[in-house]
């Protein structure tokens, strides 16, 4: 026995095992940290496409709106434009613009007479 026996010291077994220990925690420790941020960028990403996916879908409604707005305008156009060409060939025709003419400006040929009868459900 050499030297004063220290009772509070640590073998230098339990000291390897202490240090062991130790690099095990901190290893955990390492990988539970990366874990975190592995685990965080891709909620990140997902949160990120999430935004993506509603913020489209909401531009896509609007357009779709717009588009069906535009389908129906055009509709009533191409629906005022065959009335307008129908009136165009009409005014073509002379007996039509005869016809309209004797009826609305009260026109009549030579020798002819032009009765107005009331219009409506109760002539008797």
């Amino acid at each position: 026995m050499n030297g004063p026996r220290i009772y509070n010291s640590v073998s230098p077994e339990e000291q390897l095992a202490r240090l062991k220990r130790k690099q095990e925690k901190r290893a955990k420790e390492v990988h539970r940290v990366r874990r975190n941020r592995i685990v965080a960028f891709f909620v990140a990403i997902f949160a990120f496409l999430g935004v993506q996916i509603g913020v489209t879908h909401s531009q896509t409604e609007h357009i779709n709106s717009q588009v069906h707005t535009s389908k129906k305008e055009l509709k009533k156009i191409n629906n005022q434009k065959q009335v307008l060409l129908a009136k165009r060939n009409d005014l073509k025709d002379t007996d039509y613009v005869a016809k309209l003419i004797r009826s609305k400006f009260l026109y009549s040929k030579p020798n002819e007479t032009i009765y107005n009868l009331p219009e409506g459900k109760n002539n008797n």
